[in-house]
């Protein structure tokens, strides 16, 4: 699966760091891929004194490139929720098609803003997470 942004950030939010969402999902050890978009949101936002941190994590994913591919299905994805009047942020698209090229799920604590993106497959972590 894909993990999103809002996944990291939330760890660099919590206290609880040992038993945050991310530190579930890297016990689990499932292939866990990251778009460099999302990596992108998260390194432009931290601090200098937590890049090292940043860049060691996600030398725990695989980091997966926007390619032509991704970036037609990103085009067909604005297009669509231009149509239907509910637009994401380019950011958000670019992660949406990133995971749809590679027929992955997207990992996220956002389903509602991501719901509306027609052949993304959804991993709701918000339950999970509101059971901590």
């Amino acid at each position: 699966m894909i993990i999103d942004s809002c996944i990291f950030i939330d760890y660099f939010r919590t206290r609880d760091k040992p038993n945050s969402l991310l530190r579930q999902l890297l016990g689990n050890k499932p292939d866990l891929f990251i778009s460099v978009i999302a990596k992108y949101e998260v390194l432009c936002g931290s601090k200098d004194i937590d890049l090292f941190f940043w860049q060691e994590t996600f030398g725990m994913f695989v980091v997966l490139p926007v390619d032509n591919v991704t970036v037609e299905i990103a085009c067909q994805i604005h297009h669509q929720l231009k149509r239907d009047r509910c637009l994401l942020d380019m950011p958000d698209i670019l992660i949406a098609a990133t995971a749809i090229t590679n027929n992955l799920p997207l990992a996220t604590l956002n389903c509602k803003h991501f719901e509306r993106i027609d052949k993304l497959r959804i991993v709701d972590l918000s339950d999970i997470y509101s059971t901590q």
